[in-house]
């Protein structure tokens, strides 16, 4: 058979019915001094049964998370509330003429075959950690009775643990009057009844020199709105009837919490004290005549002082007997007494537990929820070495993916070189190197080399240099972000002031220079030469190679500096994008430092080596095209001579011929030039020859082993530091250090899977 939705719904209800029977059943075959009309057992029974599944959520810890239907006992400074609480517990609260109620008692009934009870202390929120620990550490159970002395001496440590003066204690300087912790007793016993109800310290409005404050009068406001507010609570506003009513403002309150008094319930106290005459005034409450609520009034008579050794039984009798005077005696039985007071309560509960509980049941679901989202925030649990370890691994792990593809430039892969500038590394330095390879062949050199005889196309300046410039930064479609990084680069020392040896920030090549070369050399080889027949000297062409090749350490070094930069920046910015959590970035980026700077230096070093071998290293190629460029240079020179003079070749008879000739004793006298002149042509061409080959060279050999190896795909570049080898190696101390919680992340994270836990047991228990 096939159900259709609201077939299942129907089935579910059937289940539940089916679950709640079984409870009524085991609730009926214990022990109880309770009996139910026949006539009402089906729907008290099914109320019943919602009863005792709120009882065992409360059980489980369900209430510390969110409201359950309860009861709690509010009103103004010796009211009459803990003696209406004595009547239902049996425990001997102390009571005097003075404060009674420092802080709020939550007594939860549940019923058990065995009758034990439990005490323990609920720190209130303003608590930091360590003091909650040691609030929730005392606990007190097993308990199979309570007597006065002993409940004395539990209220006492109580009070102790709080920071607040016990029982008949007076207040010390340093003490405070209230606390805002929960003080909790659970009795349990087959005479039960399930019930839970909060005991409010009395509100008050004038405060007592030397006993309370302003303070402590805002404390006790604030307690109570944080119960009373709740609408799974339902509100026994005590009044003494020895009182005018027009004075308690508990009434006023409640209205405020509870408009439409669906949850408040006036409970007169101390009948027997009413001034002779003013029975009718508190009649006139109870048939609601006067101040009427929509729940109305009850009416019990507390125990005088002379009474307090008096058991139970003979209290409730002496209640009964009182009552049944006249004008008591002409009242509805049902508003009479402690025990119909008791009934009458466990009715509005099972009233507001009806009512409340699909909303429960919802709020459970709503709650998990919540928690293991809050719980994700957190990321993966870091207590242990072992997860600590993991979760560093699993970031390197990550942290290398995007790596290998920002080198492959493959983009695609990751949402992160879409929403972050500087990670598309292997574009970056691609557009740099071809930067660099265009400024050593245009500014690299020194002075212009000879243009009349020389392929090189001379250096003009344009109106606009910095435009000039730019246009090595827009080789291609990258050169935006080049710009843009490059300025980041700029300002390096204040974004990574660790950088602030490694690169270059007010540098610039300065432009070739106008001088004539051929001049220039004359210069140096008449400064510089010995003796011989017209060689050039061993010391001439190294010196004037030297100086044409200068610009080469600025530039190299402007460049394997901006190539740190962007490699720094990508790791900076990718820690970034895979951890979110500011201080394990942080405390990783620390540890990163030492490693990732000695691997730029090395890289740095590598690059002045480079620098040094080809400045001031032997000149030395085997380059072909040395040669070759050499005898080019010669050749130009000559082909420029003939073509000097050349003229027109004549017949015989005077008719130009079409071919030209060149006179060869006018050339003869034409390169008739001294040895100075021969050996710094020579010398010219030969520098300009190997300036050619070694400037490939040299910028090959930077941007392949200075930044290529060293900074990117090698296997030692500060890309592959944090990897499995880093993060094997850290000691638990520097794991701890680095992924380690912080005491307030292990607590949050213990608190909510507490949560999740116990909210996850009540899912199961409701079957929602």
């Amino acid at each position: 058979m096939i159900l259709g939705d609201h077939d299942h719904d129907t089935v579910h209800q059937l289940y539940m019915i089916l679950k709640m029977d079984i409870i009524i059943e085991k609730t009926r075959l214990a022990p109880t001094s309770l009996s139910r009309p026949p006539v009402r057992r089906h729907k008290f029974a099914y109320s019943s049964a919602q009863l005792e599944m709120i009882d065992h959520l409360r059980a489980l810890g369900i209430s510390d998370f969110i409201a359950l239907p309860q009861l709690a006992v509010v009103g103004d400074q010796s009211s009459g509330k803990s003696s209406v609480l004595e009547s239902f517990s049996k425990l001997p609260f102390p009571r005097d003429s003075g404060l009674c109620t420092r802080f709020a008692t939550q007594i939860t009934f549940r019923r058990s075959s065995t009758s034990t009870i439990k005490v323990s202390i609920i720190p209130g929120p303003d608590r930091n950690r360590q003091e909650a620990e040691r609030l929730r550490s005392y606990v007190k159970e097993g308990l199979a009775s309570m007597s006065t002395d002993a409940f004395l001496k539990i209220l006492a440590e109580v009070c102790e643990h709080m920071g607040i003066p016990g029982p008949g204690q007076p207040l010390e300087t340093s003490q405070s009057t209230f606390s805002d912790d929960l003080l909790t007793i659970e009795l349990c016993g087959p005479d039960k009844q399930n019930l839970s109800i909060i005991d409010i310290p009395g509100i008050f409005r004038t405060p007592t020199e030397g006993v309370t404050t302003e303070g402590d009068m805002e404390l006790v406001r604030r307690i109570m709105y944080r119960y009373i507010r709740d609408e799974r609570t339902i509100i026994l506003a005590v009044i003494p009837s020895n009182t005018d009513i027009a004075t308690q403002e508990i009434l006023t309150i409640a209205k405020e919490v509870d408009p439409k008094g669906l949850r408040t319930l006036g409970v007169l106290t101390k009948p027997d004290l009413i001034d002779s005459g003013g029975e009718e005034n508190v009649m006139s409450l109870l048939e609601g005549k006067r101040n009427p609520l929509r729940l109305g009034y009850h009416i019990v008579r507390n125990r005088g002082q002379s009474e307090l050794s008096s058991d139970s039984a003979v209290r409730n009798q002496k209640e009964k007997d009182f009552l049944s005077t006249d004008p008591w005696s002409r009242l509805d039985p049902d508003r009479l007494g402690t025990p119909a007071l008791q009934k009458r309560l466990q009715d509005l509960l099972v009233d507001i537990t009806r009512r409340e509980f699909p909303k429960v049941q919802a709020q459970i679901v709503r709650q998990i929820a919540t928690c293991r989202q809050r719980l994700d925030t957190l990321g993966v649990d870091r207590q242990s070495t072992d997860q600590q370890r993991r979760y560093l691994l699993d970031l390197s792990k990550e942290f290398q993916d995007i790596t290998n593809s920002a080198l492959d430039a493959y983009y695609s892969r990751n949402v992160a070189f879409s929403n972050t500038r500087g990670l598309r590394l292997a574009t970056l330095a691609v557009d740099r190197m071809d930067m660099f390879s265009k400024d050593v062949e245009r500014v690299g050199h020194t002075i212009q080399f000879d243009i009349s005889d020389s392929e090189q196309q001379p250096f003009c300046k344009e109106p606009d240099s910095s435009d000039v410039e730019s246009e090595a930064f827009s080789a291609n479609g990258s050169g935006e972000v080049i710009d843009a990084i490059q300025a980041d680069s700029e300002a390096s020392d204040s974004h990574y002031p660790e950088l602030s040896d490694l690169t270059l920030t007010d540098w610039s090549a300065p432009e070739p220079s106008e001088q004539n070369i051929i001049d220039w050399i004359r210069g140096e080889y008449l400064t510089a030469r010995g003796f011989g027949l017209g060689t050039i000297g061993p010391s001439i062409l190294p010196t004037i190679w030297q100086e044409q090749s200068k610009n080469w350490e600025g530039l190299a070094t402007a460049y394997i500096g901006d190539i740190v930069y962007f490699v720094h920046e990508f790791i900076y910015k990718t820690l970034a994008h895979i951890c979110v959590d500011e201080r394990v970035r942080s405390s990783l980026w620390s540890l990163l430092q030492e490693p990732l700077l000695e691997r730029y230096r090395k890289a740095v070093d590598h690059v002045k080596f480079i620098l040094h071998v080809e400045r001031y290293g032997t000149p030395l190629t085997t380059n072909h095209y040395f040669n070759e460029n050499l005898q080019k240079c010669k050749t130009r020179r000559l082909e420029k001579l003939l073509t000097e003079h050349k003229e027109h070749n004549y017949t015989s008879d005077g008719l130009r011929r079409a071919d030209m000739v060149v006179n060869v004793e006018q050339l003869k006298q034409s390169i008739a030039m001294d040895n100075t002149e021969h050996t710094v042509q020579d010398i010219h061409d030969i520098l300009e020859s190997y300036y050619k080959v070694a400037r490939k060279r040299f910028v090959d050999t930077v941007c392949m082993q200075g930044s290529d190896f060293h900074l990117l795909t090698g296997a030692s570049s500060p890309l592959r530091i944090f990897g499995t080898t880093f993060v094997s190696e850290l000691s638990a101390t520097q794991l701890d250090m680095v992924a380690g919680e912080e005491a307030s992340t292990k607590q949050l994270r213990k608190s909510l899977t507490s949560e999740i836990f116990a909210l996850e047991k009540g899912k199961k228990l409701l079957r929602v």
